[in-house]
């Protein structure tokens, strides 16, 4: 610490006061209190690093002080000291379950206070750094996103340009077979791109709850089946055959867009990490739907499984060499879910592979 800490000293004893105070005046600057209720105006009034407080006082006894001390918010740690002439186990218990973060009993060896301060002294120094680097961690996160939403806002109105002027090209321009395919080529990746920026949107709307659901009555396997269209130049170059399957009549209200997106990102991670074909299942359920994208690919490992649809989860996939993964695709279908009160998880395919099962609420 650059300035010597603070221990306030409670106690209604008098002589009791001035003994501790001498014995921690070397190392530290000591305050007073000759009450509970003091003791609460002191930590409320002044910067208190430690409490060391008697337990036997009249009125606001040392335990109920320190239950309300305990009780009170604060940023950062701060522990309480009890002190007490009973020695039993039972008036121990009692001072934990206040709050107490140790015990000392009278009288009181110096050596013993001083060593136990300083411990707990250097406990609070410890939380206080800590909390300093969140404070500063979400600080820089708050940046980061920041950064991200302003790049993305800046990136679309170019792409839209790129967008217009490939389609003019095409529509209007007499091209040669190589040509019309790298014209196609460039729509498709700037295509690509402006999902991916609307991704980032949509993801930091659901991140501060401030996109509202567009709820909608929509058939469930008609949604999936547009979305299988939408992938379907993707899948016929992989050479996966995707089928969709309903049992019964699916139909909830749920946003048809973000819902529609988040397929979308199950089908493009299963179509790239995949042999053969992909099996879509839609079941209702109880006030919701459950909608499973089973493939044939290498499937997830155990161990990767918990954090596949965290924000930063495909860095980790990348960490331990594990290719499946689809950028911050599947937290987008994480949010979506969320956002509809259902969830995403992923299984062990039976014969090898990957089952995503995405479950949806209604309102």
């Amino acid at each position: 610490m650059s300035q010597r800490a603070r221990v306030l000293v409670v106690d209604d004893d008098d002589d009791v006061r001035r003994l501790s105070k001498l014995r921690l005046r070397e190392h530290y600057e000591v305050l007073e209190a000759d009450s509970g209720p003091a003791a609460l105006e002191a930590i409320a009034t002044q910067q208190v690093d430690l409490v060391l407080m008697d337990v036997m006082m009249p009125g606001m006894t040392g335990l109920e002080t320190c239950r309300r001390i305990k009780a009170q918010p604060r940023d950062t740690f701060l522990p309480v000291v009890l002190l007490t002439a009973l020695d039993d186990q039972d008036s121990r218990n009692r001072g934990l379950d206040a709050g107490a973060d140790d015990y000392l009993s009278k009288p009181i060896d110096a050596v013993e206070l001083q060593l136990r301060v300083r411990h707990l002294l250097d406990l609070r120094a410890k939380d206080q750094l800590i909390h300093q680097q969140v404070g500063e961690l979400e600080r820089l996160a708050g940046l980061r996103d920041e950064l991200v939403s302003l790049m993305v806002h800046d990136l679309r109105n170019p792409l839209v340009g790129v967008l217009g002027a490939l389609q003019l090209i095409q529509q209007t321009t007499s091209l040669d077979e190589a040509d019309a395919r790298l014209v196609e080529l460039g729509l498709m990746s700037t295509e690509r791109v402006m999902e991916l920026t609307g991704d980032l949107l949509r993801m930091r709307m659901l991140e501060d709850g401030a996109l509202a659901l567009q709820r909608e009555a929509v058939p469930l396997d008609e949604l999936a089946r547009l979305a299988v269209s939408t992938l379907a130049p993707e899948a016929e170059r992989a050479k996966v055959a995707i089928s969709v399957r309903a049992e019964g009549e699916v139909k909830l209200a749920v946003d048809r867009k973000l819902v529609q997106r988040a397929v979308e990102n199950l089908l493009s991670n299963a179509v790239a990490h995949t042999r053969g074909s992909i099996d879509i299942t839609v079941t209702a359920r109880d006030h919701g739907a459950v909608m499973e994208i089973a493939d044939r690919g290498a499937g997830v490992p155990d161990a990767l499984k918990p954090g596949l649809f965290q924000k930063y989860g495909s860095v980790e996939m990348m960490k331990h060499k594990a290719r499946r993964g689809h950028g911050l695709g599947l937290y987008l279908v994480a949010l979506v879910a969320k956002a509809h009160g259902g969830s995403v998880e992923v299984r062990d395919r039976e014969g090898g592979g990957a089952v995503f099962r995405l479950e949806l609420k209604g309102p």
